[in-house]
């Protein structure tokens, strides 16, 4: 195991100064947003998302992965835009959107909003990114890893360091709200510092091969950190379950990872103020995203579209 290349003392601490926010991602990858939400928001999501996975469990609509939780006692609740109002009122945290036009420009989509339960007794996870399927640069002499071919197994694995050749930049950001207090023994999500400039993707061994620290801090807590930074779930060694909400953002040319403008609920739609249509992928963008009707602002349902057509005249 590496030692840390970083002293507690210079790492990314909870504040509400956007400047201080904005250069801890540019510096270290990620960043904590301090009193984001009240301790009555928090509450509130707690209780409905508690509700709601009971019901999705005891109905078997809930998910389950043995690859990323080999104990089998995680929670993931998905598509949360459907399951209650108290959920979309994250989406519109100013720090989170500052820190989002930051990372990704003053264009950018919801990728996922959805919820991590980390219940006692569960497994630490593979550091990973979330743009591991990103094409690595290439010398123009040098063959290449075909786009629509890469997969886990055909990522580049390398060290946390600074890279000495160009890297690819950040094409999501993922904002951890912390719903109940993360720390070291609840499994607090886990970083490595710096490692969003090293250009590769991290060894998938547990326990982990370097470093990393646990993001920390009450309830109300966001942490944040963007597409090449490495991370993990951690494992939760406490006696209480770990509530997580999750708003992950992408570029407006990058498929959503939930499929929004298919999935969302008509009367979530019917009543969605124009930043949450924006958000879920309904502004067209340069032309994507368009349905075949050029010129609009948004997307045009199908069922207002024109279909086949003939010439008047012409059975």
């Amino acid at each position: 195991m590496l030692k840390p290349w970083w002293t507690d003392e210079e790492l990314p601490k909870p504040t509400r100064d956007v400047a201080r926010l904005k250069a801890d991602m540019t510096a270290y990858g990620y960043c904590l947003v301090a009193e984001a939400f009240t301790p009555a928001q928090c509450a509130a999501v707690r209780a409905r998302l508690a509700e709601q996975a009971a019901g999705e469990r005891e109905q078997g609509h809930h998910r389950r992965s043995l690859v990323q939780d080999p104990g089998g006692v995680n929670q993931w609740v998905n598509m949360l835009l459907n399951k209650g109002e108290v959920f979309r009122t994250v989406l519109h945290h100013p720090s989170i959107g500052a820190l989002a036009e930051h990372v990704l420009g003053k264009e950018y989509v919801l990728s996922d909003l959805a919820a991590h339960i980390a219940r006692p007794g569960n497994s630490l996870l593979p550091l990973h990114t979330d743009q591991w399927w990103m094409p690595v640069p290439r010398m123009p002499k040098d063959d290449y890893v075909r786009a629509g071919d890469i997969s886990r197994t055909t990522i580049v694995i390398g060290e946390p360091w600074a890279s000495e050749t160009p890297v690819n930049p950040p094409m999501v950001m993922n904002a951890m709200c912390m719903m109940s207090e993360f720390t070291e023994e609840n499994g607090g999500t886990r970083l490595v510092p710096g490692s969003h400039l090293s250009g590769v993707q991290p060894n998938q061994e547990v326990p982990h091969t370097v470093p990393s620290v646990a993001a920390e801090g009450p309830a109300g807590t966001v942490v944040i950190w963007e597409g090449r930074t490495w991370h993990s779930a951690g494992e939760n060694r406490s006696r209480e379950d770990r509530y997580g909400l999750v708003s992950y953002y992408g570029a407006p040319q990058a498929r959503q990872l939930a499929n929004y403008t298919l999935g969302t609920k008509a009367h979530v739609l019917k009543d969605a103020i124009p930043e949450l249509k924006k958000l879920l992928g309904f502004k067209v963008w340069h032309g994507y995203g368009q349905t075949g009707t050029h010129g609009t602002e948004y997307a045009i349902p199908a069922d207002q579209l024109i279909g086949e057509m003939r010439p008047k005249g012409r059975a």
